[in-house]
């Protein structure tokens, strides 16, 4: 897909602007599409200097129609995202992740141009009471009403969305399940537990840990996702697939991550145990695990170097004081 333009939507994004490095270090052009919601220019300044950025939002039907027209390839990222931001607005969760994804599969089918799209690892998270890593096979299915709910129904729609106009369209499609992803220039303003833990830790010497901390999570570089990302999209053969995405099958108790990052910052950091009940009300369920099956990925991309966790959160960590130095 060299010297090709690539449409990113929501590419200002934490996953989409590391993407967007790649990118530039392979010459490879692009324009990125984000309505900044949570997304920053901060974060693509490359992007911002070759006027490949574009204020705009994906629920513009007519300016996704005329950008698809002249794209190869739609990464499609932009949603609404994050515990808070979904329990705050879930029915613009719903006009967001559904309805542009319904018209943007549509231009993608009509103009023949290939869809990614960014489901979620979420859709697994029915099997509350299940200790083996997700395959791609698993059957899965709704949860109690909830606004996360919500959040979690329309990715599964957005992979029947995809199924669907396969079927009628031809629509060319792979369908991207992320788990855990980390690095910097990720927010915390949405609910995402490495930069919260880390910048709470920081600026008040605490770390609030929701629930008893047993869940089990997997973590992965971001950097290195994005290319296993890239590898996925080069390859004909991954179209019409559903993949998991990242680069361990390892996961680690919240609780122990709180311990990491207080022992790399070697300070006494307080945790502190806040009921989930009290963060995102009484009929939300926490998911117990949530680690993936990578077995499916290994088939289609060349092996991989998985780093440290308490590499990659050293990393984030030294990045986020400086930023909070500079400040």
């Amino acid at each position: 897909m060299k010297n090709k333009s690539v449409l990113i939507t929501g590419g200002a994004g934490f996953i989409g602007s590391h993407l967007i490095d790649l990118l530039d270090k392979d010459n490879i052009e692009y324009k990125v599409l984000d309505n900044l919601s949570t997304g920053s220019t901060e974060n693509i300044p490359t992007a911002i200097s070759k006027n490949c950025f574009l204020p705009g939002d994906v629920k513009n039907y007519s300016l996704m129609e005329e950008l698809i027209k002249s794209a190869s390839c739609v990464v499609h990222m932009a949603c609404n995202v994050g515990v808070k931001n979904v329990l705050a607005n879930p029915l613009e969760t719903i006009e967001t992740n559904i309805n542009s994804l319904k018209h943007i599969a549509y231009y993608c089918s009509v103009n023949k141009i290939p869809l990614v799209f960014f489901s979620t690892s979420l859709v697994y998270s029915s099997f509350v009471e299940k200790t083996v890593l997700f395959s791609e096979e698993e059957q899965i299915h709704g949860l109690g009403f909830h606004p996360v709910s919500i959040y979690v129904s329309s990715k599964k729609t957005g992979e029947l969305i995809c199924e669907y106009y396969k079927e009628q369209m031809g629509l060319n499609y792979i369908i991207i399940r992320p788990f855990n992803m980390i690095g910097i220039r990720q927010k915390s303003e949405s609910g995402m537990v490495v930069p919260s833990f880390i910048r709470s830790a920081i600026k008040y010497k605490t770390i609030n840990v929701y629930g008893n901390g047993y869940q089990t999570r997997s973590f992965s570089d971001v950097e290195t996702t994005v290319k296993l990302l890239w590898d996925i999209i080069g390859k004909d053969n991954s179209y019409g697939q559903i993949f998991n995405l990242a680069t361990t099958e390892k996961s680690i108790p919240i609780i122990e991550l709180a311990k990491m990052i207080r022992e790399i910052l070697n300070e006494p950091i307080k945790i502190n145990f806040i009921p989930i009940s009290q963060v995102y009300g009484d009929s939300y369920r926490d998911v117990e695990f949530r680690s993936p099956s990578l077995a499916k990925l290994k088939q289609f991309v060349p092996a991989w170097e998985e780093r440290e966790l308490r590499d990659i959160l050293t990393e984030i960590i030294e990045y986020e004081k400086r930023i909070a130095n500079s400040s």
